[in-house]
């Protein structure tokens, strides 16, 4: 009989060690749960909003043509290295491995304080390619229109309205939020 209560609490205290160890599992799953919720992808609404203030320069929450075309002449400017008015793709390929590279020296330098964290984010805001049509392979295929192997500023701007155009859905003009959510 001494030896069934005994058997009897013993189970007893293994059945309390593995609730506990449950509770605890579980606790601490909701405390890392947020972390991981903030690296979820952007919703498509948040991504518009984002470009939206990026590129709206006179802050009325809408992005002209205008305002599209000078964010695009300055990608242009960027990517242009030698400064011969053109884009090769030897100059887009050289502008996203300088990406590559600070990237990770960011990933590096990430983890440290002071004055090289600075630095590596610094580098990682030149370095990163900004919105220009033609980036990808294809599409530089298509923008290229003449066919020598480099984009013009004549043949980006043309795509650049085209782009402009196939984003503001409403047809009223200027890019916004509506133009995100409206389904065509």
């Amino acid at each position: 009989m001494l030896r069934m209560i005994e058997q009897r609490e013993s189970m007893m205290r293994n059945r309390t060690f593995i609730l506990g160890a449950t509770v605890l599992a579980v606790a601490l799953t909701d405390l890392s749960a947020p972390s991981f919720a903030a690296k979820s992808k952007p919703t498509p609404e948040q991504r518009a909003e984002r470009m939206i203030k990026r590129l709206d320069t006179s802050g009325d929450s809408k992005v002209s043509l205008q305002e599209f075309q000078a964010r695009v002449s300055t990608s242009f400017k960027s990517f242009d290295a030698n400064g011969n008015g053109e884009i090769s793709r030897e100059e887009i390929q050289a502008k996203r491995q300088a990406f590559r590279e600070a990237r990770k020296a960011w990933r590096d330098a990430r983890a440290k304080t002071g004055a090289e964290r600075e630095q590596a984010m610094a580098k990682l805001r030149e370095a990163r390619p900004s919105m220009l049509p033609g980036m990808r392979p294809r599409a530089f295929a298509r923008i290229d229109a003449d066919g020598n192997g480099a984009l013009s500023t004549a043949e980006v701007a043309a795509a650049t309205e085209r782009m402009f155009k196939r984003r503001d859905r409403n047809g009223d003009g200027m890019i916004d939020a509506a133009d995100f959510t409206r389904k065509v």
